[in-house]
């Protein structure tokens, strides 16, 4: 667990104050993920020197990283307090403290004044393969009045996923589109500001999208992102920390991977394509062959922003990149759940495996077989191959859920062109395919989240995830579409292996 706050000036002694808390804990849980020097002008003023831990606990020193915003050339920094030898299933309660320097604003003699930022508390998973929950969505932006690229569901959504109360979020890339306004570093904090009502409680897990690309930040543009996550190491060189990782809850593997690296599209400040060298796949293969021979993982799920498949008329389209790259490796590997956002609206295929033969696009098979209904109820062998959600649907002022080809369609990017004279774009390429892979879309819900909760089963027996896809135009969320995902445990008897006929 990583508890995380931002500063536009350095401070001193960043620091968490960590204990259990209290089974009768009724303490207000206060924003402390995005403590800007305004935010800590508000904070507790003591006395260089007094400790200020409420009761028993210990104390974690922060790591402070920071970029220099190339629009505003305003250095932002992060602090990353790790929380680490943390019992299962408990209830912790944190409390954030720091000491501002006497060269900063708030001047005070001596080692600086001691800035008490409030905290908040947080369960823990529960050890072993055990039952819990997670949301995901993507493409969000803020409910600020002068921010064109979000609208008031984005902020609707952060109540709808407290109402669900999941252990974890992820958030399938396009955070705050601060790429695309006019102050960056605003963007940024405003949806940190707007997000903290959820992630105070439980992590957030992003993955990175191209309206994350800030020209002139770092060599790829994503320096603000990394400043602002400490995410997995991903064991590759610095400037690649973070863009790709993974983690496991329970018998769930989670692989969180950068699609821009392997995308032909240009959708980013800088074109990215290829960034990696071909080190995010082989970690990417290392990581799914590994998890696949785990006998004690059973799901894998697999997490980018940019989508392979999508019948949006006018927005990005799929992306050939994807289709080439990963989706073998998926197949291979046996992936059960492919999680994407870019497009701005819902949609889901039926299990994919391998590709249906002589398209020039790489169409992914579907296997419609694998879904079976009975009394209205879904269910879902992804044994038989991954099913693809599309879940683009965070808050953007732009869905494209009324802009979908009907009959379903598909453009794909196969390539780019060069830029025009002057210009840094790279147009697109794209080629149209039939969509015969889609299950189902929605869309009369432009503004959604999906929930997951898992449900191990017995050992060498099933396991199961109920997905609940709610609609988060309102803080109370409705829900409109739900099945049930189900594969044999990792324990089950015999090795696994893909039926990958036609691949």
């Amino acid at each position: 667990m990583i508890v995380s706050w931002i500063t536009r000036s350095p401070v001193l002694r960043p620091e968490v104050r960590l204990r259990p808390a209290p089974i009768d804990n009724t303490a207000t849980a206060t924003d402390a993920a995005t403590a800007t020097d305004t935010d800590a002008a508000a904070g507790t003023d003591t006395a260089a020197g007094t400790d200020t831990a409420a009761g028993t606990g210990i104390k974690v020193d922060a790591v402070t990283r920071s970029y220099t915003d190339a629009v505003t050339r305003q250095e932002i920094f992060a602090h990353h307090a790790l929380l680490e030898g943390l019992e299962p299933d408990t209830e912790y309660r944190y409390e954030i403290s720091m000491r501002v320097p006497g060269n900063a604003p708030f001047r005070h003699r001596g080692s600086g004044r001691l800035l008490e930022l409030g905290g908040s508390s947080f369960r823990t998973a529960p050890s072993g393969r055990t039952a819990f929950s997670f949301t995901c969505f993507g493409d969000h932006g803020t409910d600020h009045p002068e921010d064109p690229f979000g609208t008031a569901a984005s902020a609707t959504l952060v109540a709808g996923i407290e109402r669900v109360a999941p252990l974890f979020t992820l958030v399938n890339g396009d955070l705050a589109y601060a790429n695309v306004n006019a102050v960056p570093p605003v963007a940024w904090s405003g949806w940190f500001e707007m997000i903290s009502a959820s992630a105070h409680r439980r992590p957030w897990m992003p993955s990175a999208g191209n309206h994350e690309i800030e020209r002139g930040n770092g060599a790829l543009g994503l320096a603000a992102y990394q400043t602002y996550f400490q995410l997995p190491s991903n064991d590759d060189e610095p400037y690649l920390d973070g863009l790709w990782y993974a983690f496991t809850v329970g018998g769930v593997r989670f692989v969180v991977l950068s699609g821009d690296d392997v995308c032909y599209q240009d959708a980013g400040r800088v074109y990215l394509h290829g960034y990696s060298s071909g080190r995010q796949t082989a970690w990417l293969e290392r990581e799914l062959k590994q998890a696949r021979a785990d006998r004690d993982v059973d799901w894998i799920v697999a997490v980018a922003h940019q989508p392979a498949i999508s019948t949006a008329a006018h927005h990005n389209g799929a992306d050939l990149g994807l289709r080439e790259e990963w989706l073998p490796l998926f197949d291979q590997y046996g992936v059960d759940l492919v999680l994407s956002g870019h497009e701005h609206h819902y949609e889901r295929t039926h299990p994919l495996r391998g590709v249906i033969e002589g398209t020039p696009t790489r169409t992914p098979r579907p296997v419609p077989a694998a879904t079976t209904t009975e009394n209205g109820a879904i269910t879902i062998d992804t044994s038989a191959g991954a099913v693809h959600l599309l879940v683009g649907t965070g808050g953007s002022s732009t869905p494209s859920a009324h802009e979908l080809f009907d009959p379903p369609a598909c453009q794909v990017v196969v390539g780019v062109r060069d830029p025009a004279p002057g210009q840094r774009h790279h147009p697109a390429i794209r080629e149209m395919e039939s969509a015969p892979w889609l299950a189902a879309r929605f869309p009369d819900h432009p503004y959604a989240f999906a929930g997951f909760e898992v449900d191990p089963g017995t050992p060498g027996g099933t396991t199961r995830i109920v997905v609940t896809v709610y609609d988060s135009s309102t803080a109370e969320p409705v829900p409109f579409d739900t099945f049930t995902l189900v594969r044999p445990r990792g324990d089950a008897d015999g090795p696994w292996s893909p039926a990958l006929d036609g691949v």
